[in-house]
């Protein structure tokens, strides 16, 4: 198939979940053959790209949404593609068949001036002529049924891991509890639940403990506030890393206290795939992706979350026993089983079946 791929974000530009899934995708369809162009977004810089990207320069808030559908088009033009696979839900390519990937509708870490109403809307008009939409959880498939999407235009595929890079690995016996949450650092993602939750610890208890807030900044407002927050406690921040499987594999316990409706979760995936054990606020997604393995408190509990994280680090065997439980679980999630789906969708699409 002759594919075009489409995205707003793109690493090493934008570093998250979303990002991660999206270039993944790109190399699968590589590898299996296919024709592909790629047309990405940037706003820092397309430093990283791979060889032959086209780059598109984005200036942050919703007029990028229009430029991209423009950039999709004009590149629909000149490849003539069988059939476009889009990250961002704005594309959708005339006389083309697109299906879109929807990660989640949360709406709440973009602050690109949309109220989260008048994105629904949007969705299910965009909706109404793409050939399909990629959903990466069932609760993701629910969101969508629930704003008017036709359900047999929505297919669930679960996203995949890495399993060969996010692996256990031995940890240096250093004699301390090393807790590590990797997301990016925004509001949203809660790490200042994680700190609240370690600093209400007494200086005792919280011996031999370390904090690891490792991910890129969405907000440097936030992550100044984070560094303050962290003063005197055993906690650092990591940002902009180029690789987080080290953190995952130095760590003990994998923090995930999101505070916004997950898509996936991925995360607390990749901290599983490693072996960890996960302690997670409560969500719906999370809880699907984790296959009911994590830990959940409350959201917003940061004083459950404090308790769970000195139950765990008290309990070197409970650790190793939700770790090995996780892991197993997560393996269902391998890429080769993930590329097979959208495979199928794509060659639906392009040939106009169900």
């Amino acid at each position: 198939m002759k594919l075009l791929l489409v995205a707003r974000r793109f690493p090493p530009d934008v570093q998250s979940g979303t990002e991660t899934v999206f270039a993944r995708l790109h190399a699968e369809a590589l590898a299996a053959g296919h024709e592909v162009r790629l047309l990405v977004g940037y706003r820092r810089s397309p430093e990283g790209f791979p060889a032959g990207t086209e780059a598109v320069a984005l200036r942050g808030g919703p007029r990028d949404w229009a430029t991209m559908a423009l950039a999709a088009d004009r590149a629909a033009r000149a490849f003539s593609p069988d059939v476009v696979l889009s990250n961002s839900i704005e594309v959708r390519v005339r006389g083309v068949p697109t299906v879109t990937i929807v990660h989640d509708l949360n709406f709440g870490a973009a602050g690109e001036g949309l109220g989260a109403g008048a994105r629904r809307l949007f969705y299910r008009a965009q909706a109404s002529g793409l050939a399909r939409v990629v959903a990466v959880s069932e609760v993701t498939r629910r969101a969508l049924l629930g704003l008017g999407v036709p359900a047999e235009r929505v297919v669930t595929v679960p996203n995949g891991v890495d399993l060969q890079r996010f692996r256990p690995a031995p940890r240096p016996e250093d004699g301390e509890v090393h807790f590590v949450q990797v997301s990016r650092i925004l509001p949203g993602k809660g790490q200042h639940c994680a700190l609240d939750a370690f600093g209400r610890m007494r200086p005792d208890q919280r011996k031999g403990m370390r904090l690891a807030l490792v991910g890129t900044v969405a907000d440097s407002t936030y992550a100044e506030q984070l560094r303050v927050q962290a003063w005197n406690l055993p906690a650092t921040l990591h940002t902009d890393v180029p690789d987080v499987v080290p953190y995952y594999q130095s760590a003990d316990i994998a923090l995930f206290p999101t505070r916004m409706p997950e898509g996936f979760g991925y995360a607390a995936v990749e901290a599983m795939a490693c072996g960890l054990p996960v302690i997670a606020f409560d969500d719906p997604a999370v809880v699907e992706a984790t296959g009911g393995h994590a830990i959940v408190v409350p959201r917003d509990d940061v004083v459950a979350l404090r308790g769970e994280m000195l139950r765990l680090a008290a309990d070197p065997e409970l650790r190793r026993s939700l770790g090995e439980r996780g892991r197993a679980f997560v393996e269902r999630y391998c890429w080769a089983d993930t590329w097979r789906a959208y495979e199928a969708v794509l060659k639906a699409a392009a040939k106009g079946g169900a």
